[in-house]
């Protein structure tokens, strides 16, 4: 939860679980993740885990993928 989020819902009476289910709702759904990154003075970006460098796009084809992990 961020500070905002935080200090703006003590003095509201509302459950802190309540707002731990928003959180979620919130992380699941890139929609709410872009307003909550434009509100929060950043920019958003549909890439958010992993390796993401242009050098790993460039050289993906070249990864030597094994039985246990298919190529992707």
């Amino acid at each position: 939860m961020d500070e905002f989020t935080r200090n703006s819902s003590e003095g509201s009476g509302i459950d802190k679980k309540i707002l731990k289910q928003a959180e979620k709702i919130i992380d699941k759904t890139p929609g709410f993740k872009e307003i909550r990154s434009i509100k929060d003075g950043m920019k958003y970006s549909e890439i958010n885990s992993g390796v993401n460098c242009q050098q790993y796009k460039d050289n993906y084809d070249k990864i030597t993928w094994n039985t246990d992990k298919p190529k992707a």
